[in-house]
């Protein structure tokens, strides 16, 4: 397996990958179907991220299919410059195979070179693996978001995590 920085040749890959994503699980925001991004969008996304200090987009490829991807976005004004929010997903097909640690780990290694000194999150109260995962890399919960995702009519709770 292959951790690298997307390219804007992954584009059409990456939105394939996104709606997998949407439609095995139910722990990514997306519905499936709900996602409108184009092609072209995705590629101007993977520029803007590219020509970017405080935005990085990883993929995780095993044998040229990319199977997992990780999003830090950090924050612009002085005042919060030093913390960036994440996003991660990995195809149901690879979860505990090392996908998400060697994504984060990726991702983590990047965000200290680039000062950012607080990463967030939210993840499902019930995303046990994910909240391992997460506590592993040293993210701890900061409070609880109630009822904040409807899925197909139930109500489901988000923690906030922080990694300091």
């Amino acid at each position: 397996m292959q951790i690298r920085e997307a390219l804007i040749s992954d584009a059409a890959t990456l939105l394939r990958l996104f709606n997998q994503l949407d439609a095995e699980t139910d722990f990514m925001l997306f519905e499936p179907g709900e996602r409108q991004t184009t092609e072209s969008e995705q590629q101007a996304i993977i520029a803007a991220f590219a020509q970017s200090e405080r935005r990085f987009m990883y993929v995780a490829e095993t044998v040229g299919d990319i199977i997992g991807f990780c999003v830090l976005v950090g924050n612009q004004q002085r005042r919060n410059a030093h913390t960036a929010s994440l996003v991660i997903g990995v195809v149901k097909s690879h979860w505990r195979h090392g996908a998400g640690a060697k994504l984060l780990e990726a991702v983590i290694g990047k965000a200290d070179t680039a000062g950012i000194e607080r990463i967030e999150l939210t993840v499902r109260t019930d995303n046990q693996a994910a909240l391992a995962l997460y506590q592993k890399f040293g993210f701890a919960i900061e409070g609880e978001r109630i009822g904040s995702l409807n899925i197909g009519g139930n109500r489901f709770n988000e923690f906030y995590m922080a990694r300091v």
